[in-house]
């Protein structure tokens, strides 16, 4: 699959394209070299027994990869889609795009279509992506789902997830209006029924400036996406309001059982 004339997208092979992918892993969510991470091994054991291990090459470098595995639960059959990294300096060029689209082609041409993967969602571009641009639902929320963070960008907070879930042959279209101002942590109930959340634009500038700040405006996310998942509210959107401030939107679902 071609992104440009010098990028490409294919599965990774090689055992010095494994060690690559780790790497890639690595520099993208700030590890240090002692930090834990996906193990070459464990990419070449996947990408050998029902696993998606794709990488974005610019030329012979690889500059962002993607994998997964199979999972299931009462209901569903599902890729479950573990990380998708791509290098700071390559990041919001369509990279992660173009690798979520090929491990899609992948999955699609092994029968299953669904995936599933968890994201932190006090990160709002990620969520942007997830919802407006995949077109996924945000359908569980899950407390501190690895323990406290001990590496990466938010080392010592909860590591909260939204898990995601991606139809991968509907089309859904929402064509959703862009949301009215909603503050950081506030519940607004839309007269449509719909629920909106607001959340910073850049995390990591909060983070940065108060800490303490960013640590109760994430126990206040968490306790509006529990309260809000546990009445069957899912996250369809998560689009700009202003120069600082982005808001999820969430509307009553279907019941399903996580994973």
């Amino acid at each position: 699959m071609s992104l440009s004339p010098s990028i490409t997208v294919r599965p990774l092979i090689t055992a010095a394209e494994m060690r690559a992918g780790v790497e890639v892993y690595r520099t993208a969510f700030a590890l240090a070299p002692t930090d834990p991470a996906v193990s070459p091994r464990l990419l070449a054991a996947l990408s050998r027994n029902a696993g998606s291990v794709i990488g974005a090459f610019a030329g012979e470098e690889l500059i962002g990869f993607t994998y997964g595995f199979l999972g299931s639960d009462s209901s569903t059959v599902y890729h479950y889609s573990q990380v998708a990294a791509v290098l700071p300096g390559w990041q919001g060029k369509g990279v992660g795009r173009t690798l979520k689209l090929s491990q899609r082609d992948y999955v699609i041409s092994t029968g299953v279509t669904v995936m599933r993967w968890a994201f932190d969602p006090v990160r709002t571009h990620n969520a942007h992506f997830n919802f407006d641009v995949l077109g996924a639902t945000g359908r569980w929320f899950t407390r501190d789902l690895y323990g406290v963070e001990d590496s990466g960008r938010d080392p010592g907070m909860r590591t909260d997830r939204l898990i995601v879930e991606w139809d991968l042959v509907g089309h859904p279209a929402r064509n959703l209006p862009r949301p009215p101002y909603t503050g950081w942590g506030e519940v607004r109930r839309e007269d449509d029924g719909d629920a909106l959340v607001g959340m910073p634009r850049d995390w990591d500038a909060l983070v940065a400036r108060d800490r303490g700040a960013a640590s109760h405006l994430r126990d206040d996310l968490a306790a509006a996406l529990t309260g809000l998942t546990g009445e069957g509210f899912e996250a369809i959107s998560c689009q700009t309001c202003d120069g600082h401030t982005a808001v999820y939107r969430l509307r009553k679902g279907g019941d399903r059982c996580p994973a």
